[in-house]
């Protein structure tokens, strides 16, 4: 099933901002949230507190929260790869790791007895997919989902994400990518000119870049700034997700 989804960055925001925009993101179809846990500085307590109750508020609205991490959360909280539980504490539906492993242990952590899905960044031209696939993981725990990049002329050109798609669509294994919005004013870094996964949809319509990475075969397309207009959230909400269908201008 294909999905739309947003993002949320707890440390660069409100909590009730937050909320209300996940609760309008509800209401045109959203189910998938992206967040960012790749540091932890200050309070720690607080910050995992915020982010309970920013999960635990999209859950009830029946969002999917997948967590951005690295070894460096995975050393200042000190979780080890064989033992997942802190994530399943947070209520969260899965992991993506930022920064991989061997491939062993990623295979093994589709294994983990919470049920969490693995998600690894499938935007680098490697054999990485390949090498975790060997290990046997649960494919049913394992997904693919690409980077988006901040700066303008950094992003994904198209012959290189393709091949990117192909390595993990030959798997089987549901993807995303992102799409940034016109609208929105910060993500998960000081520089924000756009946060797109293609670099061609950098400053393109929102709902123009999503029908493209829909027509590629991408499963999830997912907003990667904040906030996205009520504008545009309508109009993704309102986008055939299995169809091509294109605005026709007549001449």
């Amino acid at each position: 099933m294909r999905e739309l989804g947003i993002s949320i960055y707890p440390g660069h925001s409100d909590l009730q901002k937050d909320k209300e925009y996940i609760a309008l993101a509800a209401k045109y179809g959203f189910t998938r949230i992206f967040t960012c846990l790749l540091s932890i500085e200050g309070d720690k307590e607080a910050i995992v507190s915020n982010f309970k109750e920013t999960i635990a508020y999209a859950n009830s609205l029946g969002f999917k929260v997948i967590a951005d991490v690295s070894p460096k959360i995975f050393s200042d909280l000190n979780i080890s790869y064989t033992d997942l539980k802190f994530f399943k504490e947070l209520d969260a539906y899965g992991i993506r790791l930022d920064v991989g492993y061997t491939g062993n242990e990623e295979s093994l952590m589709t294994f983990n007895p919470y049920d969490l899905k693995i998600e690894i960044n499938m935007s680098n031209d490697t054999s990485y997919v390949d090498t975790i696939v060997e290990y046997k993981p649960n494919k049913d725990n394992l997904l693919g989902c690409h980077n988006f990049y901040p700066h303008g002329h950094t992003g994904l050109p198209r012959k290189h994400f393709r091949k990117c798609n192909e390595n993990f669509m030959k798997h089987g294994l549901v993807t995303s990518a992102f799409v940034n919005s016109q609208n929105a004013t910060f993500g998960p870094w000081p520089v924000d000119e756009g946060l797109c996964t293609l670099e061609e949809h950098r400053y393109l319509p929102i709902e123009v870049a999503a029908k493209d990475l829909f027509k590629e075969g991408i499963d999830t397309v997912i907003i990667s700034n904040c906030y996205a207009s009520e504008e545009e959230l309508q109009k993704l909400g309102e986008l055939k997700r299995t169809m091509l269908d294109l605005t026709v201008i007549l001449v």
